[in-house]
């Protein structure tokens, strides 16, 4: 029986643990659960409204100077 100081005592060879896997993995599947989990509670969460009730008045006036005169 041989032995290494980089080998691991815990994980059989030729086996990854769970851990070990690629990160950028484990992070797009927290992201699809979690989109997952926002979906099915969506329908449960209760709707939002804002209704404004205040008026402003605003005046504005154009006003256009005349043409001038066209030189012959």
């Amino acid at each position: 029986m041989s032995s290494s100081s980089t080998e691991r005592d815990d994980v059989a060879p030729g086996r990854r643990s769970f851990w070990s896997v690629d990160r950028g993995g484990l992070v797009r599947l927290g992201v699809v659960l979690a989109f997952a989990v926002a979906a099915l509670l969506s329908p449960l969460v209760g709707t939002t409204s804002a209704q404004f009730t205040d008026s402003t008045e605003v005046s504005i006036t154009f006003s256009v100077p005349p043409d001038p005169a066209p030189v012959p």
